[in-house]
């Protein structure tokens, strides 16, 4: 009783917080955004500029930036930010995730959350003796993961250890050999790989580029300054995740029940933590339905398809689906029961009503008598149909 009624306190103050999830690729700074401020550009449209970097990151088209609530707030930024600073001729802004949320909501668009699947980097740049696989910290290496930063993409790097140079060299990576490279990429927590070829020089750049996202691959080039090319290529990284896992609008109402099983909860912390990842799928607060042993039963509401959410709750690595557990047959009738009414009768019953028939003669009067009319029964106000069952996920808490 005690740890049900934590239980209970947890859902009431985990529902209040701001959207957060320890998963492998949460974006913990995807509300803070800096942009540079040119020498005649004025404060407002550095601000301007800043909110629709957030915007993009959240709803991914500039399309949906042109008309309604969202092109409101490009006018009067301010009423969603929380904080604002400047320093080395930079803006930098801290959004207020509540007023962006349901400003998205007002706008009846696919949105993206904090949760996004990894991108796993495999890179080459060429240079004048040869390819060389790209450092975590060169130059170029920082430059991408900047702008993976800005346009709100989870990018990695492998760890370029003795098992990567076994299964990955320069050609592998130039070549864009789909079969190594995701080969390799298994052991690392990300939904996605990507293989880069960098050519040139800082101010005039080539990038190659070729991504597999689930069962979906695009691919292109791309030139320009060191900082343009990456950041377009960012820009790309980013619409290919917003088609695979953006969260169609929708309401409560419009929104599809499903019934979550979870088992391996083995603690409070294990509960907070399932609840937050849990948290972000539908378009209200996760519904605790119970509790049993270490199983955790939670509806949510999802504006989405069956792959979609199990997509989205696999970006949590400590969520693993399993089978639907079998039911154990029941046994049968005869072991419920026991002997057979039949065998337990007392023979003697007959014998019995026999004899009480010959004891006592009926009388003319009764023999006579009409047989007295049965009162109909009452009629049954038929059954309300029974509410369709919720579909239902099974998975196993790896906390």
């Amino acid at each position: 009783m005690r740890f049900m009624q934590r239980i209970r306190l947890l859902l009431w103050c985990v529902a209040a917080l701001a959207p957060f999830s320890l998963n492998a690729a949460v974006l913990d700074d995807l509300y803070r955004v800096e942009v540079i401020q040119a020498e005649d550009q004025s404060r407002e449209d550095a601000l301007r500029a800043a909110t629709q970097v957030m915007l993009q990151r959240l709803v991914g088209d500039d399309k949906a930036l042109r008309s309604g609530p969202l092109a409101g707030a490009l006018q009067n930024p301010q009423e969603v930010m929380r904080r604002i600073g400047s320093a080395d001729g930079k803006v930098r802004v801290e959004f207020e995730p509540e007023a962006l949320n349901a400003l998205v909501r007002d706008a009846g668009v696919p949105t993206l959350g904090r949760n996004r699947p990894g991108i796993l980097l495999w890179a080459v740049e060429a240079g004048e003796l040869g390819d060389r696989t790209l450092s975590p910290v060169s130059p170029w290496a920082l430059t991408l993961k900047a702008a993976a930063d800005h346009r709100g993409v989870a990018l990695s790097f492998p760890l370029g250890d003795l098992q990567d140079m076994t299964q990955v060299d320069e050609q592998t990576i130039r070549q864009a050999s789909r079969d190594e490279l995701l080969a390799a990429s298994e052991r690392y927590p990300a939904e996605g790989t990507l293989a880069l070829t960098v050519t040139g020089q800082a101010e005039q750049a080539e990038l190659e580029w070729t991504l597999w996202l689930n069962d979906q691959s695009a691919s292109g080039r791309i030139s320009g300054s060191a900082e343009a090319a990456a950041d377009e290529l960012m820009v790309a990284l980013a619409k290919a995740v917003f088609a695979q896992y953006a969260t169609a609008a929708g309401t409560t109402q419009s929104a599809s029940g499903w019934q979550l099983h979870v088992e391996g909860i083995n603690s409070v912390a294990d509960y907070s933590n399932l609840l937050r990842s849990v948290n972000q799928l539908g378009s209200q607060a996760p519904r605790l339905i119970a509790i049993e042993g270490d199983k955790v039963l939670l509806q949510v509401n999802f504006p989405g398809s069956e792959a979609q959410l199990e997509r989205l709750i696999n970006l949590d690595m400590r969520l693993q689906r399993i089978p639907e557990p079998v039911a154990e047959p029941e046994p049968p009738a005869d072991d419920l029961l026991g002997t057979p009414a039949d065998a337990a009768a007392p023979s003697q019953s007959v014998d019995g009503a026999d004899a009480a028939l010959d004891e006592g003669a009926m009388s003319d009067a009764e023999l006579h008598a009409e047989p007295p009319v049965a009162e109909p029964e009452p009629v049954a106000a038929p059954a309300a149909p029974a509410a369709p069952a919720l579909p239902a996920l099974y998975f196993r808490w790896r906390g």
